[in-house]
């Protein structure tokens, strides 16, 4: 098996891990069992669990980032642009069940997370969304009274309590409790934060 297929198997099972356990409790012999490697093998790739943690919260914060600066970049329509901001944690949900697991509970909820460099991720993701939120409020879309910063909490916090309520309920997302879900924070956000017209 190759260097990159075992590294990814460890992933796998570091994911499996600390969402079953959390961070605190997981070890890391316990994920060299889950990968069925051995011990060594799992430092000598990552070197501590604290690696591996941040490895896997890294790689979720850039693909975040990513998403966030193709809608900031992209010519779609303002409602468009929260529409694929909400399916991405919806469909991250749908097929990494065990990441957006780690987020709601151990980057979300954890004082291990809340520390001036985790807070920095989520002021990044904030600061992006607020850029999209004065977009709206500069096409007359949305209402300029409230803030774009206060504008961002009201959306993310829609979306977050969506995603950690199915996630501790451990329910599953077919397509159609997607669309609904989607339709369901779009259309609360935008009634409440429209603009009078």
């Amino acid at each position: 098996m190759a260097k990159g297929d075992k590294q990814e198997m460890i992933i796998d099972a570091a994911l499996e891990v600390f969402r079953e356990k959390g961070y605190a409790n997981a070890r890391m012999a316990d994920i060299a069992r889950r990968a069925g490697v051995s011990y060594g093998l799992v430092y000598h790739y990552f070197g501590s669990k604290e690696v591996l943690f941040n490895l896997i919260v890294g790689t979720w914060w850039n693909d975040l980032y990513s998403m966030m600066e193709r809608e900031k970049a992209s010519n779609a329509d303002f409602r468009q642009k929260l529409v694929h901001i909400i399916t991405f944690f919806l469909d991250t949900y749908a097929q990494k069940p065990n990441l957006i697991s780690i987020f709601v509970s151990e980057v979300c909820r954890s004082s291990v997370y809340h520390t001036e460099e985790g807070l920095a991720k989520f002021l990044k993701f904030f600061s992006l969304c607020e850029e999209i939120m004065l977009e709206g409020q500069q096409k007359g879309i949305l209402k300029k009274e409230i803030s774009p910063h206060h504008l961002t909490y009201i959306f993310y916090g829609a979306i977050e309590t969506f995603i950690s309520v199915m996630v501790l309920g451990k329910e599953p997302l077919t397509r159609k409790r997607e669309e609904r879900a989607v339709n369901a924070i779009l259309e609360v956000f935008m009634d409440g934060a429209k603009a009078a017209v």
